[in-house]
């Protein structure tokens, strides 16, 4: 295939760029009260401007649902009369950013030589916040009452860390050039291999669960049956590596054998039981945005905390903007996941829907409902699936 040149003005590239690349290197525990990548995608949006046409070009089905899902936000949060208002209105502009992310970032990667190199730059950026963790350069660790550590880097959460690197290692599984020819193994597999070892060390079980289901979509149907073979020869490369490295990782086997035994969830077996009493309680416009994780630590009662995250995206939805907040997020969401499907026969391939197969796996033990990568991941999925009838 013949290599094209990229139709968007070159400054909102590099800043699209820039953004996909600081996703890996969140720093939490800085004095500053913004993220790096929050204030790297303001400096995309602001780019996006000098380039209108080509970042917001298109509305569909996507936007609209997520912006009702906004919408409703707002609503529940004023029907609740939130007595949180600075963390409410914070919450608030962190969403509006993302769908904005969303948004331009969806109608940038429709290009597809800029889609293939902000994929490119992030498979390489998460190696590079991989190495950090993986040779012990800012590395942070947790030893767990289990035996063994949990590790991430950078100070940041290591079930969020593994999520990132996950969909990080299966764009360097996938790694292509402009003529959309994979890049040497060699090349690769140093990635993959790499990316894997740090998703173990976080000692997240529902990173290595999403990780796995990621790779098993890579099975899945392919244009050839010489892609086929390929991806699957590949997925069953990488599903091994992350095996033996987690059958060697004393954190991660004692949390999996802690789970399995005990049934001990890192206390999600106590919060999902109240979260499912508040969802009948309120069903409509839930407890309000923040309000509801206010609400069920004082069910809870656990010393040292504030408040508690719902570690599920649907409960988290249902709880803070009820059934009307959650139809028309799971519309977006729909939408998303069916133009990810149809992509599989295009120049994407499986990528776009193995990466949101791993997001939406993670999602189950965790929230991350405000965070970029999985704003990132609907776009592409969304910009994939444009063009063959979606």
């Amino acid at each position: 295939m013949a290599a094209t040149r990229p139709s968007v003005q070159p400054v909102v590239r590099w800043a699209l760029y820039l953004f996909v690349c600081s996703i890996p290197f969140e720093m939490p525990q800085r004095s500053l009260p913004i993220e790096i990548p929050t204030l790297v995608g303001c400096v995309f949006l602001l780019a996006t401007l000098l380039d209108r046409r080509a970042a917001y070009r298109r509305i569909d089905v996507p936007l609209v649902a997520f912006t009702g899902y906004l919408w409703m936000f707002a609503v529940a949060a004023l029907v609740n009369l939130s007595p949180h208002e600075p963390y409410v209105l914070k919450f608030f502009l962190e969403m509006l950013q993302v769908v904005l992310l969303f948004w331009t970032g969806a109608n940038v990667m429709t290009d597809e030589p800029v889609r293939v190199t902000a994929l490119r730059a992030f498979a390489f950026a998460c190696a590079a916040r991989a190495a950090l963790q993986v040779f012990g350069i800012a590395r942070n660790e947790k030893a767990l009452w289990t035996g063994g550590e949990r590790m991430s880097a950078l100070g940041q959460n290591a079930n969020l860390s593994a999520l990132i690197l996950s969909c990080g290692l299966l764009a360097a599984l996938a790694l292509t050039n402009r003529q959309g020819r994979r890049w040497p193994a060699m090349v690769r597999w140093p990635l993959v291999v790499l990316i894997a070892v740090a998703v173990v060390q976080t000692g997240s079980r529902g990173g290595l669960l999403a990780l796995s289901a990621g790779l098993l979509t890579f099975l899945g149907r392919e244009p050839t049956r010489w892609a086929r073979l390929r991806n699957g020869v590949a997925a069953l490369t990488a599903l091994g590596v992350l095996g033996f490295a987690a059958y060697h990782s004393e954190g991660m086997r004692n949390r999996l054998a802690a789970a399995a035994e005990s049934g001990q969830l890192a206390g999600r077996e106590r919060i999902y039981p109240a979260l499912l009493v508040m969802i009948r309680e309120r069903p409509w416009l839930g407890w309000g945005p923040v309000d509801n994780q206010v609400e069920l630590e004082r069910r809870l009662k656990e010393p040292g905390f504030v408040k508690r995250d719902a570690h599920n995206l649907t409960l988290e939805l249902l709880t803070s903007t009820g059934v009307a907040g959650t139809i028309p997020f799971f519309i977006g969401l729909a939408w998303c996941v069916r133009s990810a499907w149809r992509a599989r026969l295009s120049p994407s391939g499986v990528l776009p829907f193995g990466m949101l197969v791993t997001m939406l796996t993670g999602t189950m033990s965790g929230t991350w409902i405000a965070s970029k990568i999985l704003w990132l991941v609907l776009g592409h999925a969304d910009a994939a699936g444009r063009g063959r009838g979606s």
